[in-house]
């Protein structure tokens, strides 16, 4: 136990010699060091930002860019020359479908994104680009469950621990979900022009 607090503390020491926050070593994947805030609670302002809006989504089921492509569909079929009913009907049970999930993983990866960052990155802001090239970096390196399972990620996402199935199952399922639903207002977004 001390040994790895001897660890974390030389880990964390000097890797961010400007910044006025507390920053400590969280994890290391695909050899890779992570470092986080000691406080969650007390992020520089873009990374706290950026927070709220991607645990907006997280509460959503669904992200910003999915919810303007649903209200496009909808819109593209209210705007035809005939209404139909059904389509409509289909997007609401979509949206319903994804409020009855326990989260998506997608979004999990992206809040763990900003809670979450190497030293190549300013922990004062958050890159959108890097975040996700560092997402797929993590998906690469562990499967699902092996990446939110590690301690520091349970901490963020505590609710990880109640999800029904396993989370590998639970992330192909989600993905298959979302491949579906996009298809679908694909589809319809398509057949409006």
């Amino acid at each position: 136990m001390i040994k790895k607090l001897i660890e974390k503390i030389k880990k964390s020491r000097n890797v961010f010699p400007t910044s006025e926050y507390v920053i400590e070593w969280k994890f290391a994947a695909g050899g890779v060091d992570y470092y986080g805030f000691a406080d969650l609670n007390n992020l520089p302002y873009k990374r706290g930002l950026m927070a709220l809006a991607i645990y907006n989504e997280l509460d959503m089921r669904c992200s910003r860019e999915y919810l303007l492509k649903h209200t496009k569909a909808v819109e593209d079929v209210l705007m035809a020359q005939e209404i139909d009913i059904f389509k409509i009907k289909r997007l609401n049970e979509q949206m319903q479908q994804r409020l009855s999930l326990n989260t998506e993983t997608d979004l999990m990866y992206k809040v763990a994104s900003v809670a979450f960052f190497d030293k190549k990155e300013n922990p004062e802001s958050y890159d959108a680009a890097y975040a996700e090239k560092k997402i797929q970096h993590w998906k690469k390196c562990a499967g699902v469950a092996d990446f939110f399972l590690q301690q520091p990620l349970m901490e963020l996402l505590p609710y990880c621990r109640n999800v029904d199935t396993d989370l590998d199952s639970f992330s192909i399922l989600n993905e298959k979900l979302n491949e579906i639903h996009s298809e679908y207002i694909r589809m319809l977004s398509s057949s409006s022009q």
